[in-house]
């Protein structure tokens, strides 16, 4: 998935859940950080981001679209 169509995503979200993209986005960066702060996860983010590297909304929604388009 493209950053572009990680920006859609978003947006169709935002659409359907009656909400800004801005909402959604503060939304998704709240649920990012709690994962990313997650001690008993830590791990898999660092492999999936680079180490203590906190990624962008549209960063995680590639980056994990790709990781499950591969299973």
């Amino acid at each position: 998935m493209s950053k572009k169509a990680a920006k859609d995503a978003i947006k169709k979200i935002a659409k359907r859940e009656g909400k800004s993209e801005s909402e959604i986005r503060e939304e998704m960066e709240e649920a990012i950080m709690i994962g990313f702060l997650n001690k008993e996860t830590r791990h898999k983010w660092d492999s999936l981001f680079g180490s203590g590297r906190l990624p962008s909304s549209e960063e995680f929604i590639t980056v994990l679209s790709l990781k499950v388009a591969k299973r």
